[in-house]
């Protein structure tokens, strides 16, 4: 059972980082400033912490099933095409920000 739900779990982390970091990076309206893509791109992986962060407290994920989702995230967004550096990147980010400790 635990290993379905980590899977479900890791399948709709996937979609919803898809959903704020596309493969295909949007192309900048003309003059819109370095600084203002940062801070959206930056909003857009907040959005994309509070998810996964929603789903730790939703599931109960112990510390086994938090190391699942992630293991199964990164092969999922590798298998996608993502950059290895930014899965590091992104992954490390996640399990600090949203799946460490017992907030809830």
């Amino acid at each position: 059972m635990m290993s379905r739900l980590t899977d479900d779990v890791s399948e709709k982390l996937l979609k919803e980082f898809q959903l704020v970091m596309p493969l295909a990076p949007i192309k900048p309206k003309p003059g819109k400033k370095e600084n203002e893509l940062k801070n959206e791109y930056g909003a857009a992986l907040e959005r994309f912490y509070r998810v996964a962060e929603q789903e730790r407290t939703k599931h109960k994920l112990g510390i086994i099933g938090r190391a699942r989702v992630a293991f199964g995230l990164q092969q999922r967004l590798l298998q996608a095409g993502y950059a290895a550096p930014l899965v590091k990147q992104v992954l490390l980010a996640m399990l600090t920000t949203a799946f460490v400790g017992s907030k809830h």
